[in-house]
C-alpha cells in the first residue's frame, strides 16, 4: 500500500483483494491461486468487478491448516536444500 495514508493503514480491513490475502499468509499471489484452486484457501467474492476475500475466512482457513492432521501441504518433512553447502 504504497503511499497510504496513516488513517488508511489504521482502518480495520475485513475484506482483502487477491494481493492483500496473499500477503497476510507471506506467500506470492500465484501460491494463493493455487491454494485456492486446491480448496486450502476459501474462494473470493466477486462484487461488482473486485475480487475480494473475507479476512476472518482466510484466517480460519490458515488455522484449519495448522490444525488438521492431513495437511496436504505435509507430504513430507523433507527440505530439498537439506545438506546443500552453499
Amino acid at each position: 500500500m504504497a503511499g497510504a495514508s496513516l488513517r488508511e493503514l489504521s482502518i480495520p480491513r475485513f475484506a482483502l483483494r487477491r494481493d492483500e490475502a496473499a500477503a497476510s499468509l507471506a506467500i506470492s499471489p500465484s501460491t494463493f491461486d493455487n491454494w485456492v484452486a486446491q480448496g486450502l484457501m476459501p474462494k473470493g467474492r466477486k462484487i461488482g468487478g473486485v475480487i475480494l476475500w473475507g479476512a476472518e475466512e482466510v484466517r480460519a482457513a490458515w488455522q484449519h491448516l495448522l490444525e488438521s492432521d492431513d495437511n496436504p501441504m505435509d507430504d513430507n518433512d523433507n527440505n530439498p536444500f537439506d545438506g546443500v553447502v552453499a
